[in-house]
């Protein structure tokens, strides 16, 4: 009887572990890079959505103070990555900008600035 008992608390207990861990919460993540090799810079952004079938869509902009460089767009299910160069100075400090939606939700805009030495 004893072993019994054991047995379906073990059983309960990896049930409760499953469902709880199916249920927690997930996040979208996003990780913009801008990084320079002499006059290029190589923008590069990924975002990470809460689902695989989260519709993405994003644009990457490269800001030079108020002039803007360039910008890309593009738009993938559940991950989407972009991955671009641009020509820049030696010497000036830019920033990238990440505007996206997911699932056609537009969330709060992401930016990094670095500057090129």
């Amino acid at each position: 009887m004893r072993k019994r008992f054991l047995c379906l608390l073990l059983v309960i207990s990896v049930i409760l572990a499953i469902s709880a861990h199916a249920a927690s919460a997930r996040t979208i993540d996003v990780y913009p890079s801008l990084a320079f090799n002499g006059t290029s810079a190589t923008c590069t952004v990924t975002i990470l959505g809460e689902w695989t079938t989260d519709r993405i869509s994003a644009v990457m902009e490269l800001w030079q103070g108020n002039i803007l460089i360039d910008d890309w767009s593009a738009s993938a299910s559940g991950i989407l990555k972009i991955d671009e160069t641009a020509t820049v100075e030696r010497n000036k400090t830019y920033k990238l900008t990440v505007n996206y939606t997911v699932n056609g939700v537009a969330q709060t805009p992401v930016s990094i600035s670095r500057t090129n030495r």
